[in-house]
């Protein structure tokens, strides 16, 4: 629904252009286009970034449940990686042979 408003607004910009402006019909039309991909752009951004937050909540309730995650190959636990809720990313735990090795949350499945 909210993205609904911003091609209305693309629509107002291009009726404002059309009656209160002098500019010919190619500069209207370019400028319309412009608005109207920046609008797209930052929808699709927005899209993007709501399906990445939801697989790191996924991926981080995964864990703190206690499952055993598998990212870049290498088997995620709580007994060998702590998480960094800050970076979201998981780090080796200190005896584990993953020591320090540092894994992003996105990287998991």
């Amino acid at each position: 629904m909210g993205y609904l408003v911003w091609f209305g607004i693309v629509a107002l910009v291009f009726a404002l252009l059309h009656y209160f402006t002098e500019l010919s019909g190619k500069q209207k039309s370019l400028i319309t286009l412009v608005v109207t991909l920046l609008v797209a752009g930052a929808i699709a951004y927005n899209i993007q970034s709501d399906r990445d937050r939801a697989k790191v909540s996924e991926v981080e309730l995964k864990y703190q449940q206690g499952e055993t995650l598998v990212c870049r190959g290498i088997e995620v636990n709580s007994s060998t990686f702590g998480y960094s809720v800050g970076t979201q990313s998981f780090v080796g735990n200190r005896g584990s042979k993953h020591y320090q090795q540092i894994i992003n949350a996105r990287e998991c499945q």
